[in-house]
């Protein structure tokens, strides 16, 4: 199979019947504004047959986006012993689809974006947990069951342009090939793992 992001689907379709806790999830690389790397666990989404992940616009991770075009991802399914890492652009996924998609979150998910709208911006200090376990609660207690996502729910489709796998053979040689982008077509090398 030569498109690299078919062979991520697949893998992650195998990763989830055996169960894996990371079948669902990647780390997000970026640069902050003191050119700092950040590296967080996100949720990796299926969304419209392409990759995606959602980030409230608040967060600290939503500002990083804007200072570099391109950033990494990494995927890493430890039930197939395989690790993907991409190079990536961002492209917004349009907001009616993020806000379907959000009426599909639990409920502490969607309270706590709901929070970071109200009374504190994600990853902002608060005086202690109880406080903030405080403000979750009263939040909690006003919000309708069926609440509307909040303005600052954002989602954005992955776009690679580059993709390494790297398949951990156990006891045999690893397989390590890198596929590089050029228009609509995917180009494949092998590389010494």
């Amino acid at each position: 199979m030569h498109d690299p992001l078919m062979l991520l689907t697949d893998d992650r379709r195998k990763a989830r019947v055996a169960r894996d806790p990371w079948a669902n999830l990647c780390v997000l690389a970026t640069i902050d504004a003191t050119h700092e790397p950040q590296a967080r666990v996100v949720v990796l989404r299926d969304l419209e047959q392409r990759f995606a992940v959602f980030i409230n616009g608040t967060s600290p991770k939503h500002s990083e986006l804007g200072l570099s075009p391109r950033h990494s991802v990494l995927v890493y399914l430890a039930s197939l012993g395989v690790q993907y890492r991409m190079m990536v652009s961002f492209e917004r996924v349009p907001s009616t689809i993020v806000h379907a998609s959000w009426l599909e979150r639990p409920r502490i998910p969607k309270v706590m974006d709901w929070l970071y709208e109200s009374f504190q911006v994600q990853s902002s200090e608060v005086p202690s947990r109880e406080f903030l376990i405080d403000r979750y609660a009263e939040l909690d207690a006003r919000l309708p069951k069926s609440v509307e996502a909040p303005s600052h729910a954002l989602g954005y489709f992955l776009v690679a342009d580059e993709v390494e796998r790297l398949e951990l053979a156990g006891d045999r040689v690893h397989a390590r090939r890198h596929y590089r982008r050029v228009g609509l077509i995917w180009h494949a090398v092998e590389l010494v793992p």
